[in-house]
């Protein structure tokens, strides 16, 4: 897969290259005929109009260079954030699976204990998903931590911790920890594309 998207890149590039050449030949082209037009136009204004017209084909030039330059930087944009999205549902597919995985017992312990890292142990609401109430009850006893298990969750594992008082919230489920991940890596790749 990464073989392909080297290709694709390699691919863009090559094109982006062969257009700017015609876009060259034509800008070339195109001072070549104002420059014609400008000679036979008369030998008192030759001097204003050959620099006029270099002007122009100048201006062109790099309007055409800069249209295409920003075209293959879109075109780029739109592949890398393809394989970004592609990546990440591959890894949710992945974690459809991971309950059922022997390890997700420990998954789920390690996440408990970093949602429940600085509350109070008493009277906090544990919000799981149904399935994970076995698993959730054992990992709570074993931190020695009382809580309220409420299972009105769907999701593909771990829990939302609640102060007593509803004001803190700690979501540390699959979903919200790949959602912060694709955020953080998201940035990270814009900061490649656009040196940030």
């Amino acid at each position: 897969m990464l073989l392909a998207y080297e290709n694709l890149l390699k691919s863009v590039e090559e094109s982006a290259q062969e257009r700017e050449r015609e876009i060259r030949e034509k800008a070339k082209k195109a001072a070549d005929e104002i420059v014609a037009v400008a000679v036979k136009e008369g030998q008192t204004s030759e001097n204003s109009l050959l620099d006029s017209a270099k002007r122009a084909a100048e201006s062109e030039r790099n309007r055409q260079i800069f249209l295409t330059k920003s075209e293959n930087i879109q075109q780029l944009i739109r592949i890398k954030e393809a394989e970004f999205q592609l990546a990440f549902s591959d890894a949710e597919k992945q974690l459809d699976l991971l309950r059922n995985d022997p390890s997700y017992p420990q998954v789920f312990q390690s996440l408990a204990r970093e949602a429940l890292d600085g509350l109070a142990n008493e009277g906090i609401r544990v919000h799981i998903d149904r399935r994970d109430e076995q698993v959730c009850r054992k990992t709570l006893a074993g931190l020695n931590v009382t809580a309220d298990v409420i299972a009105d969750l769907t999701t593909r594992g771990g829990l939302v911790v609640t102060s007593p008082d509803g004001s803190i919230t700690v979501s540390n489920t699959v979903e919200s920890r790949l959602e912060r991940g694709k955020e953080r890596l998201k940035k990270e790749l814009y900061g490649i594309l656009f040196g940030g």
